[in-house]
C-alpha cells in the first residue's frame, strides 16, 4: 500500500505516487491535483497542497530514491 496521510484540518488525503509525487485529493469532492515534495503544483483540478504535509509524505521518497555512497 502507498504511503498515505489524512490531513486533521481539511480531510484531504496525501498519497505518495509511484513517481515519488504527492497526489492530494478532496474527499467531499473528487477534486485532486499531483504535487512535489515542496507543495509545488504539476497537475490537476487542486492547485493548493499543505507544504509541511506534501513534505512529510514526499520527501521520504526523494530520499529512498537517491543513491547512497559507494553504491
Amino acid at each position: 500500500m502507498a504511503k498515505q496521510v489524512i490531513h486533521p484540518l481539511t480531510g484531504h488525503v496525501y498519497r505518495l505516487t509511484e513517481d515519488g509525487l504527492v497526489e492530494v485529493t478532496d474527499p467531499s469532492t473528487g477534486a485532486r491535483g499531483v504535487f512535489d515534495f515542496q507543495a509545488r503544483w504539476q497537475s490537476g483540478e487542486l492547485r493548493h497542497a499543505d507544504l509541511q504535509m506534501a513534505g512529510w509524505v514526499g520527501r521520504l521518497a526523494r530520499r529512498r530514491g537517491a543513491r547512497e555512497p559507494g553504491e
